[in-house]
């Protein structure tokens, strides 16, 4: 027993065998890092962390438009709705219509204020007619902005050519309303 009276786990025995096998092992330990130090001079992998930043500073615009806006001819007479509006229905925030363009449905979009022509169709949308298919030129007096919970009534008037034949729910044109937040 070596001093201290403790034990030890292994034996001395064969001391030199022992010396060899280290030695073995710390030449293929060696062999080892040096082929693994090859292959490192020839490529290199890298982890790059990806951060991410969501900075949402965007409102959603929340507005009702007219699914339709009616018209109808009864014995010459022309009727418009009286119940059409734009709603925001946003809890805050404002918007406005920004631009109305009109285009050619069943009927030629014509001038509302020198009307003439055959199937033809012209409209006034508070107050800002057309002079034929395109944009109308639209104020903020006729379209102010509609605050967050309001709404904006659209009081239009249309004329249609003398030739309009008796039928129902033909789309005479197209209305296109562009709203943004203000």
């Amino acid at each position: 027993m070596p001093r201290g009276g403790a034990s030890r786990p292994y034996s001395l025995k064969g001391g030199k065998h022992l010396k060899a096998k280290r030695t073995g092992a710390l030449i293929l330990a060696l062999a080892l890092c040096l082929s693994l130090g090859a292959l490192a001079d020839t490529s290199t992998t890298a982890t790059v962390p990806v951060t991410l930043t969501v900075d949402n500073e965007y409102r959603a615009v929340n507005v009702t438009v007219p699914a339709s806006l009616p018209i109808h001819v009864i014995n010459g007479t022309v009727l418009t709705a009286e119940n059409a509006r734009i709603t925001n229905n946003s809890k805050s925030g404002s918007v406005r219509v920004s631009g109305v363009e009109v285009t050619d449905g069943a009927y030629k979009v014509g001038s509302y204020n020198s009307f003439s022509g055959a199937k033809t169709i012209a409209l006034k949308i508070n107050g800002c007619a057309t002079e034929g298919p395109g944009k109308l030129g639209i104020n903020t007096t006729a379209f102010p902005v509609i605050k967050a919970e309001e709404s904006l009534a659209l009081e239009y008037f249309a004329k249609i050519s003398a030739d309009a034949p008796n039928s129902k729910d033909v789309n005479a044109l197209n209305v296109v309303f562009t709203i943004s937040i203000v």
